[in-house]
C-alpha cells in the first residue's frame, strides 16, 4: 500500500524560507561601517579663482562607509568661530554636495569664488568618530598690470578697433569691471557694461569668451565721434588707460590722361648739299 503527501502551497514558501534564512547564517552579511574622515586631522591647500569654482574633497576612508550627519564648516578669527556654511546667506545657491549619488564622497563645490572666500575650512563627520579634515583655502582675485605705459591705439574710420586689458591671472574673473568714455572737452560717461548712448548700441563686445580674465574691448564701425580717452576698471584702485585716435578714411580717385604721340626725326632721306668741298647730311622732320 502506497501513502502519498502532499504539501501545499504554504508549506512549500515556508520551507523555502528556512532554507534563505540558513544561508543567511553561513553568510552573514557586512555590518555597515562608520565613516573615519580620510587623512584625519591633516591640513591641504585648495587654490581657485575669481567667478570660478572649486572642489573641497573630504571622503571617508571606507568606501562602503555610510555617515548620516556630517559638515562643512569656516573657522573665522574674530571672534572665533566654526559656523557651518550651509547656514551662512553669503554662500546661498552657491554650494553643493555629493554624498546622494556616492554615500563615501563629502566633499563640497563651492562656485562663483569671490576673494573673500578665501579661509579654513573643515570637513567633520560627529559623532561616531569626530574625525575630520582641513582645507585651507587661496582665492586668485584679477589684477590689472599697472606698470605698463598707458596704450594708445590707432583706428580707422569705418573699422574695429580692440582696446587691451586684461587680469594678470587670466582664470580670474573680476568681481567687477566697468569700462568709461571721455570724449575731448566732455565728461566722462560708462559704456560697459551699461551703455548710455545709443550710438554703442551693438557696437562694443567683451573678448572673455575663452578667458574671464581677458577684459578687452572691441568697438566697431568706428567714427571720428570715438576717438578720446577710455579706462579698465576693476576697483577703485585699479585701472588702466588708453587713448584712441581714428583717422578718417582716405579716398583716392584714379585720372587717365592722354597725350598725342610727339613727332619723330627719322633719317630715312636725306639731302646732301656741298659747301666747300665738304659733304653733309640734312635730316628730314616726317610728320
Amino acid at each position: 500500500m502506497r501513502f502519498l503527501f502532499w504539501s501545499s502551497d504554504s508549506e512549500q514558501k515556508t520551507s523555502r524560507r528556512l532554507k534563505q534564512i540558513q544561508r543567511a547564517d553561513c553568510y552573514p552579511q557586512k555590518p555597515h561601517q562608520a565613516c573615519h574622515v580620510s587623512g584625519h586631522g591633516d591640513r591641504k591647500e585648495v587654490t581657485g579663482y575669481t567667478g570660478g569654482s572649486v572642489l573641497l574633497p573630504c571622503s571617508c576612508t571606507h568606501p562602503q562607509s555610510t555617515v548620516k550627519t556630517f559638515t562643512w564648516k569656516r573657522h573665522y578669527n574674530r571672534p572665533v568661530q566654526w559656523p557651518e556654511v550651509f547656514q551662512d546667506k553669503k554662500y546661498k545657491n552657491r554650494l553643493k554636495l555629493f554624498n546622494k549619488s556616492s554615500p563615501a564622497n563629502l566633499s563640497l563645490l563651492i562656485s562663483d569664488l569671490r576673494k573673500n572666500d578665501e579661509g579654513l575650512y573643515r570637513c567633520e563627520a560627529p559623532p561616531t568618530t569626530s574625525t575630520y579634515t582641513d582645507i585651507i583655502l587661496k582665492i586668485q582675485g584679477c589684477d590689472l598690470d599697472q606698470n605698463k605705459p598707458a596704450a594708445e591705439i590707432t583706428g580707422h574710420s569705418g573699422e574695429s578697433v580692440v582696446l587691451p586689458c586684461s587680469c594678470t591671472e587670466l582664470q580670474a574673473k573680476p568681481e567687477q569691471l566697468t569700462w568709461t568714455f571721455t570724449a575731448p572737452n566732455k565728461n566722462s560717461e560708462e559704456i560697459y557694461p551699461h551703455e548710455q548712448s545709443e550710438r554703442d548700441t551693438g557696437r562694443l563686445r567683451l573678448l572673455n569668451e575663452i578667458s574671464p580674465g581677458n577684459l578687452s574691448l572691441q568697438i566697431s564701425n568706428l567714427t571720428k565721434e570715438d576717438q578720446g580717452e577710455y579706462r579698465c576698471s576693476v576697483s577703485s584702485q585699479q585701472h588702466i588707460n588708453i587713448t584712441l585716435r581714428v583717422q578718417e578714411e582716405l579716398y583716392f580717385q584714379s585720372i587717365c590722361l592722354s597725350t598725342n604721340k610727339p613727332a619723330k626725326h627719322r633719317e630715312e632721306s636725306t639731302t646732301t648739299q656741298h659747301t666747300g668741298g665738304t659733304t653733309r647730311k640734312q635730316p628730314q622732320i616726317l610728320h
